[in-house]
Protein backbone atom coordinates (compact mmCIF):
# COMPACT_ATOMS: atom_id res chain seq x y z
CA UNK A 1 0.00 0.00 0.00
CA UNK A 2 1.35 3.27 -1.01
CA UNK A 3 1.90 5.35 2.15
CA UNK A 4 2.38 8.44 0.76
CA UNK A 5 -0.58 11.39 0.38
CA UNK A 6 -1.63 13.35 -2.49
CA UNK A 7 -2.46 17.06 -1.77
CA UNK A 8 -3.31 20.25 -3.46
CA UNK A 9 -1.40 23.29 -2.89
CA UNK A 10 -2.94 26.71 -4.53
CA UNK A 11 -3.90 24.30 -7.57
CA UNK A 12 -1.30 22.24 -7.76
CA UNK A 13 -0.50 18.90 -6.58
CA UNK A 14 2.53 17.69 -4.27
CA UNK A 15 3.41 14.47 -2.86
CA UNK A 16 3.30 14.48 0.78
CA UNK A 17 6.22 12.06 2.76
CA UNK A 18 5.87 8.74 4.29
CA UNK A 19 3.85 8.88 8.15
CA UNK A 20 6.06 8.04 10.68
CA UNK A 21 7.89 10.01 13.24
CA UNK A 22 10.80 10.87 10.77
CA UNK A 23 9.47 14.06 9.27
CA UNK A 24 8.86 15.33 13.35
CA UNK A 25 12.60 14.72 13.96
CA UNK A 26 13.64 16.36 10.64
CA UNK A 27 11.60 19.05 11.50
CA UNK A 28 13.35 19.87 14.89
CA UNK A 29 16.61 18.91 13.73
CA UNK A 30 15.99 22.27 11.25
CA UNK A 31 14.80 23.83 13.35
CA UNK A 32 17.56 23.83 16.20
CA UNK A 33 19.86 24.04 13.47
CA UNK A 34 18.45 27.37 12.32
CA UNK A 35 18.33 28.16 15.70
CA UNK A 36 22.45 28.13 15.80
CA UNK A 37 22.73 29.67 12.60
CA UNK A 38 20.95 32.89 13.93
CA UNK A 39 23.14 33.04 17.26
CA UNK A 40 26.32 32.73 15.12
CA UNK A 41 24.97 35.40 12.91
CA UNK A 42 24.04 37.61 15.97
CA UNK A 43 27.24 36.92 17.58
CA UNK A 44 29.30 37.94 14.57
CA UNK A 45 27.41 41.48 14.50
CA UNK A 46 28.26 41.73 18.08
CA UNK A 47 31.82 40.92 18.04
CA UNK A 48 32.95 42.33 14.92
CA UNK A 49 31.01 45.42 14.12
CA UNK A 50 28.88 46.64 16.75
CA UNK A 51 30.74 46.41 20.37
CA UNK A 52 33.77 47.43 18.47
CA UNK A 53 32.54 50.85 17.23
CA UNK A 54 31.88 50.81 20.51
CA UNK A 55 27.79 51.20 19.90
CA UNK A 56 25.08 49.27 22.56
CA UNK A 57 22.76 46.11 21.26
CA UNK A 58 20.23 47.09 23.50
CA UNK A 59 17.83 44.79 25.77
CA UNK A 60 19.65 42.35 28.51
CA UNK A 61 22.82 42.17 25.98
CA UNK A 62 23.10 45.69 26.05
CA UNK A 63 22.90 46.13 30.04
CA UNK A 64 25.56 42.86 29.89
CA UNK A 65 27.65 45.18 27.66
CA UNK A 66 27.44 48.02 30.32
CA UNK A 67 28.44 45.50 33.09
CA UNK A 68 31.77 44.65 30.66
CA UNK A 69 32.46 48.19 30.15
CA UNK A 70 32.64 48.98 33.99
CA UNK A 71 33.57 45.47 35.30
CA UNK A 72 35.30 43.95 32.98
CA UNK A 73 33.17 40.97 33.30
CA UNK A 74 32.22 38.40 30.32
CA UNK A 75 29.56 40.10 27.87
CA UNK A 76 27.74 36.66 27.14
CA UNK A 77 28.00 34.92 30.34
CA UNK A 78 26.60 37.62 31.59
CA UNK A 79 24.25 37.67 29.21
CA UNK A 80 23.16 33.85 30.66
CA UNK A 81 23.04 35.43 34.40
CA UNK A 82 20.39 37.97 33.78
CA UNK A 83 18.08 36.03 32.02
CA UNK A 84 17.93 33.21 34.68
CA UNK A 85 14.41 34.97 36.40
CA UNK A 86 13.32 35.63 32.68
CA UNK A 87 13.42 31.90 31.75
CA UNK A 88 11.42 31.02 34.47
CA UNK A 89 8.89 33.86 33.88
CA UNK A 90 8.62 32.55 30.61
CA UNK A 91 7.97 29.23 31.69
CA UNK A 92 4.72 29.99 33.49
CA UNK A 93 3.48 32.12 30.47
CA UNK A 94 4.84 30.62 27.13
CA UNK A 95 5.41 27.01 27.81
CA UNK A 96 8.37 24.55 27.82
CA UNK A 97 8.71 24.33 24.46
CA UNK A 98 9.31 27.69 24.20
CA UNK A 99 11.68 27.56 27.26
CA UNK A 100 13.61 25.26 25.81
CA UNK A 101 13.99 26.40 22.47
CA UNK A 102 14.65 29.90 24.11
CA UNK A 103 16.91 28.59 26.60
CA UNK A 104 19.25 27.10 23.71
CA UNK A 105 18.79 30.08 21.87
CA UNK A 106 20.42 32.25 24.35
CA UNK A 107 23.18 29.94 26.14
CA UNK A 108 24.28 29.69 22.77
CA UNK A 109 24.40 33.17 21.38
CA UNK A 110 26.26 33.95 24.74
CA UNK A 111 28.40 31.70 24.74
CA UNK A 112 29.09 32.22 20.82
CA UNK A 113 30.07 35.96 21.87
CA UNK A 114 32.63 34.99 24.60
CA UNK A 115 34.33 32.47 22.34
CA UNK A 116 34.60 34.83 19.35
CA UNK A 117 35.85 37.73 21.32
CA UNK A 118 39.45 37.05 21.68
CA UNK A 119 39.64 35.75 18.00
CA UNK A 120 37.82 38.33 16.00
CA UNK A 121 37.74 41.50 18.76
CA UNK A 122 40.69 42.82 17.10
CA UNK A 123 39.02 42.17 13.02
CA UNK A 124 37.64 45.52 12.00
CA UNK A 125 36.07 45.12 8.56
CA UNK A 126 35.51 48.64 8.46
CA UNK A 127 36.67 51.59 10.02
CA UNK A 128 33.69 53.64 9.08
CA UNK A 129 30.98 53.23 12.08
CA UNK A 130 27.97 54.35 9.84
CA UNK A 131 28.81 50.91 7.88
CA UNK A 132 29.62 48.97 11.75
CA UNK A 133 26.36 50.30 12.35
CA UNK A 134 24.27 49.44 9.59
CA UNK A 135 25.74 46.02 8.49
CA UNK A 136 25.72 44.96 12.06
CA UNK A 137 22.22 45.75 12.54
CA UNK A 138 21.31 43.80 9.40
CA UNK A 139 23.35 40.72 10.88
CA UNK A 140 21.55 40.99 14.15
CA UNK A 141 18.11 40.92 12.74
CA UNK A 142 19.17 38.30 10.34
CA UNK A 143 20.29 36.02 13.22
CA UNK A 144 17.30 37.59 15.41
CA UNK A 145 14.84 36.44 12.65
CA UNK A 146 15.83 32.76 12.72
CA UNK A 147 15.74 32.34 16.15
CA UNK A 148 11.93 34.10 16.40
CA UNK A 149 10.67 31.91 13.02
CA UNK A 150 11.75 28.39 14.77
CA UNK A 151 9.42 29.97 17.65
CA UNK A 152 12.56 30.94 20.49
CA UNK A 153 14.28 33.96 21.42
CA UNK A 154 17.48 34.96 22.71
CA UNK A 155 15.91 35.88 25.98
CA UNK A 156 15.87 39.61 27.53
CA UNK A 157 13.36 42.09 25.71
CA UNK A 158 13.16 39.05 23.07
CA UNK A 159 10.75 37.62 25.80
CA UNK A 160 9.13 40.50 26.62
CA UNK A 161 8.49 41.76 22.99
CA UNK A 162 7.34 37.62 22.18
CA UNK A 163 4.59 37.45 25.03
CA UNK A 164 3.83 41.01 23.90
CA UNK A 165 3.19 40.26 20.20
CA UNK A 166 1.46 36.87 21.54
CA UNK A 167 -1.01 39.15 23.24
CA UNK A 168 -1.40 41.61 20.56
CA UNK A 169 -0.36 39.50 17.33
CA UNK A 170 -1.26 43.05 15.39
CA UNK A 171 1.88 44.98 16.71
CA UNK A 172 4.66 44.50 14.92
CA UNK A 173 7.65 42.18 17.01
CA UNK A 174 10.23 43.89 15.62
CA UNK A 175 8.99 47.58 16.42
CA UNK A 176 7.76 46.08 20.08
CA UNK A 177 11.70 44.99 20.85
CA UNK A 178 12.72 48.58 19.46
CA UNK A 179 10.67 50.27 22.12
CA UNK A 180 11.90 48.26 24.99
CA UNK A 181 15.30 48.54 23.57
CA UNK A 182 15.04 52.22 24.08
CA UNK A 183 15.02 52.62 27.69
CA UNK A 184 18.29 50.62 27.83
CA UNK A 185 20.07 52.64 24.93
CA UNK A 186 19.12 55.95 26.58
CA UNK A 187 20.55 54.49 30.04
CA UNK A 188 23.69 53.38 28.00
CA UNK A 189 24.23 56.99 26.72
CA UNK A 190 25.05 58.01 30.09
CA UNK A 191 27.37 54.76 31.40
CA UNK A 192 29.18 55.40 27.71
CA UNK A 193 28.73 59.57 28.01
CA UNK A 194 28.25 59.51 24.75
CA UNK A 195 25.05 60.73 23.25
CA UNK A 196 26.13 59.90 19.74
CA UNK A 197 26.60 56.13 20.95
CA UNK A 198 23.12 55.63 21.88
CA UNK A 199 21.96 57.36 18.85
CA UNK A 200 23.89 55.19 16.42
CA UNK A 201 22.46 51.95 18.73
CA UNK A 202 18.90 53.37 17.64
CA UNK A 203 20.10 53.20 14.43
CA UNK A 204 20.96 49.76 14.95
CA UNK A 205 17.50 48.53 16.34
CA UNK A 206 15.97 49.89 13.82
CA UNK A 207 17.76 48.41 10.69
CA UNK A 208 17.66 44.68 13.00
CA UNK A 209 13.62 45.27 13.30
CA UNK A 210 13.74 45.86 9.60
CA UNK A 211 15.20 42.91 8.84
CA UNK A 212 12.68 40.43 12.01
CA UNK A 213 10.11 42.34 10.29
CA UNK A 214 11.05 40.63 6.68
CA UNK A 215 11.68 37.96 7.78
CA UNK A 216 8.66 37.06 9.82
CA UNK A 217 6.12 38.13 7.51
CA UNK A 218 8.19 39.98 4.47
CA UNK A 219 9.34 36.56 2.93
CA UNK A 220 5.25 36.14 2.81
CA UNK A 221 4.68 38.91 0.93
CA UNK A 222 2.47 38.02 -1.68
CA UNK A 223 -0.48 39.23 -3.97
CA UNK A 224 -4.30 38.89 -4.15
CA UNK A 225 -5.07 39.43 -7.83
CA UNK A 226 -8.58 40.39 -8.68
CA UNK A 227 -9.67 39.45 -11.85
CA UNK A 228 -13.09 40.09 -13.65
CA UNK A 229 -13.88 37.86 -16.51
CA UNK A 230 -16.94 36.80 -19.19
CA UNK A 231 -15.31 33.18 -19.19
CA UNK A 232 -14.71 32.15 -15.10
CA UNK A 233 -14.18 28.53 -16.26
CA UNK A 234 -11.65 28.94 -18.95
CA UNK A 235 -9.89 31.46 -16.72
CA UNK A 236 -10.08 29.15 -13.42
CA UNK A 237 -8.32 26.40 -15.70
CA UNK A 238 -5.68 28.30 -17.12
CA UNK A 239 -4.95 29.79 -13.41
CA UNK A 240 -4.68 26.00 -12.37
CA UNK A 241 -2.75 24.66 -14.89
CA UNK A 242 -0.54 27.70 -15.94
CA UNK A 243 0.37 29.52 -12.64
CA UNK A 244 -0.56 26.60 -10.13
CA UNK A 245 -2.82 28.06 -7.77
CA UNK A 246 -6.21 27.80 -6.95
CA UNK A 247 -8.78 30.95 -6.63
CA UNK A 248 -12.48 31.04 -5.65
CA UNK A 249 -15.45 32.46 -7.79
CA UNK A 250 -17.30 35.54 -6.80
CA UNK A 251 -20.18 36.39 -8.60
CA UNK A 252 -20.95 39.89 -9.40
CA UNK A 253 -22.69 42.42 -12.11
CA UNK A 254 -21.56 44.89 -14.22
CA UNK A 255 -23.40 48.18 -13.06
CA UNK A 256 -23.11 50.25 -16.10
CA UNK A 257 -23.66 47.28 -18.15
CA UNK A 258 -25.96 45.09 -16.16
CA UNK A 259 -24.07 42.30 -17.37
CA UNK A 260 -23.42 38.94 -14.71
CA UNK A 261 -19.81 38.59 -14.51
CA UNK A 262 -17.75 36.42 -12.47
CA UNK A 263 -14.55 37.76 -10.09
CA UNK A 264 -12.09 35.62 -9.49
CA UNK A 265 -9.43 35.83 -6.52
CA UNK A 266 -6.07 34.57 -6.74
CA UNK A 267 -3.62 34.35 -4.22
CA UNK A 268 0.09 34.30 -5.80
CA UNK A 269 3.92 35.00 -4.71
CA UNK A 270 5.33 37.87 -7.12
CA UNK A 271 7.54 35.78 -8.93
CA UNK A 272 4.05 34.06 -10.43
CA UNK A 273 2.72 37.34 -11.20
CA UNK A 274 3.35 37.16 -14.88
CA UNK A 275 2.55 34.07 -15.54
CA UNK A 276 -1.01 35.40 -13.93
CA UNK A 277 -1.02 38.54 -16.28
CA UNK A 278 0.14 36.14 -19.71
CA UNK A 279 -2.49 33.66 -18.78
CA UNK A 280 -5.33 35.73 -17.90
CA UNK A 281 -4.70 37.83 -21.21
CA UNK A 282 -4.36 34.52 -23.45
CA UNK A 283 -8.09 33.68 -22.25
CA UNK A 284 -10.13 37.18 -22.10
CA UNK A 285 -8.18 39.93 -23.25
CA UNK A 286 -11.29 41.84 -22.05
CA UNK A 287 -10.71 40.88 -18.74
CA UNK A 288 -10.28 43.51 -16.04
CA UNK A 289 -7.21 42.82 -13.51
CA UNK A 290 -6.79 44.29 -10.27
CA UNK A 291 -3.68 43.52 -8.12
CA UNK A 292 -3.47 44.01 -4.17
CA UNK A 293 -0.25 43.82 -2.30
CA UNK A 294 -0.84 40.84 0.48
CA UNK A 295 1.32 41.51 3.89
CA UNK A 296 0.62 37.92 4.75
CA UNK A 297 -0.71 35.18 3.34
CA UNK A 298 -1.64 32.17 5.53
CA UNK A 299 -3.40 28.39 4.06
CA UNK A 300 -2.14 25.57 1.96
CA UNK A 301 0.27 26.62 -0.75
CA UNK A 302 1.75 29.66 1.42
CA UNK A 303 2.50 30.29 5.24
CA UNK A 304 1.22 27.70 7.81
CA UNK A 305 0.05 28.86 11.31
CA UNK A 306 2.20 25.81 12.93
Amino acid sequence: MNRHKKRRTGGGESISGPAGTGGGIARSVWDYGLILLGNLSYAFAVVTFIRPAHVIVGGVGGVAQMIEHLTGFPMGTMVILLNLPLFLLSFRTMGRRFLIRTVLATVASSLMIDFLTPFLSDLRITEDKLLSVLYGGVLMGLGLGLVFTRGATTGGSDILSKMITRKRPHISLGRVNLSINAVVIAAAAFVYRSPEAALYAIVVQYVSAAVIDMLLSGLDHASAALIVTGKPDEMAEAVLHEVHRGCTGLDGRGMYTSQRMTTLLVAARSHEISRLKAAAQRVDPSSFMIFLNAREVLGLGFKTTG
